[in-house]
């Protein structure tokens, strides 16, 4: 059409192509790009402020509690970072002992090392299987062993920093909890969404924090024990990264197990290790992927593939600090999708249909 009418059509027409779905689909999607992008780049920045957000979780209550009984805030405060500050302390004093017991024993695993290799070489040559250059260089070359060493200096700095921005962080978002709430509700309203949200979220990552704890110092203990009963070394550290690794869901429990088994193998030899090895599979299987999955998923209405696909997104954007974050981070994003009132459908997709859902499903025609 010509003339100012069909000019005038033309944006008309535009604007409706350009609020269509799939436009939108376009635009949600891009936009979730960029904000992906944007947390893996200000991960240094929100990694130290996320740990510090969860320690605080798990801080308030007993604040809270100590307020309660007349202690005043500043040492109600500084009595759960003197507990946090003790259990960092605890975890260095466990790895520095085995560190240095690690050293005393390094040489007599190097050997047992080269035997080995030298033992599975004879064998593999009578197939016709060579397996190219020994290993022994390897293990005892001065510039590799200087290179790991420059790289774990490096990396304590950095753990250092991190565990020093993680305690400021820490005392501050305590001292701020006591009027933190009033000021959310003088700004969004008593009775806004928002506010109930974050009640909600801390509740929900307390109780599971609690129901991890649990699962996490049972499985510990028995790796301990079972440790301890066949004679490997450093079974305390192994229970402890039996405990510590089992917050991560999945594969938290085979990487707690690799470094336990080889040194078993190196130790004790192969029966031994396999020996370990069914101890771990025996209590990871009864406890972390029977009972951890279940109870967890049930408790906190997460669905197993949500709980994988946190895992892995969570782990990719912050490291090892994310891989420990993503159940609690997941919850959180759920229970805000809940209190979103254009968004509140979308959180029945990250947990297991409920009775009453699955029943009316069966019901319809």
């Amino acid at each position: 059409m010509d003339g100012p009418a069909g000019l005038v059509t033309v944006p008309a027409r535009l604007s409706t192509a350009l609020s269509g779905p799939v436009v939108r689909g376009v635009v949600a999607t891009a936009a979730l790009f960029v904000i992906i992008a944007g947390l893996r780049a200000a991960a240094p920045i929100l990694m130290p402020l996320a740990l510090a957000i969860f320690l605080a979780a798990l801080g308030l209550p007993v604040v809270n509690g100590l307020r309660r009984l007349r202690v005043p805030t500043p040492l109600a405060i500084f009595v759960v970072v003197l507990l946090n500050a003790a259990a960092v302390a605890a975890v260095g004093g466990i790895l520095l002992v085995s560190a240095a017991e690690l050293r005393t024993e390094l040489p007599v695993y190097i050997s047992r090392a080269i035997e080995l290799e030298q033992a599975l070489r004879a064998k593999l040559l009578l197939y016709g299987v060579d397996i190219g250059t020994s290993l022994r260089a390897d293990l005892v070359e001065p510039q590799r062993v200087l290179d790991y060493a420059a790289r774990l200096a490096r990396k304590a700095t950095s753990i250092a920093t991190t565990v020093f921005l993680v305690f400021l962080y820490l005392i501050f978002i305590l001292a701020e909890s006591p009027t933190f709430a009033r000021k959310v509700k003088r700004v969004l309203g008593p009775d806004a969404r928002g506010v109930e949200g974050a009640e909600a979220t801390l509740k929900e990552i307390q109780r599971y924090l609690v129901l991890k704890t649990v699962i996490s110092m049972t499985t510990g203990t028995l790796i301990g024990i079972g440790a301890q009963v066949l004679g490997v070394d450093f079974a305390l550290l192994w229970g402890f990264l039996a405990f510590v690794l089992n917050f991560i869901p999945s594969v938290g429990s085979v990487i707690a197990a690799l470094p336990a088994i080889g040194v078993a193998l190196l130790q004790l030899g192969p029966g031994s290790a396999l020996a370990l090895t069914a101890v771990y599979l025996v209590v990871n299987v009864s406890i972390g992927n029977v009972a951890d999955p279940i109870i967890v998923g049930r408790q906190l209405r997460l669905s197993p593939i949500v709980i994988l696909v946190s895992l892995v997104f969570w782990g990719w954007t912050f490291g090892i600090v994310g891989a420990f974050l993503a159940l609690p981070l997941t919850i959180a994003l759920r229970i805000g999708l809940e209190h979103t009132t254009s968004l509140s459908r979308y959180a029945a997709l990250m947990g297991p249909l409920d009775a009453k859902s699955a029943a009316t499903d069966r019901s319809a025609p």
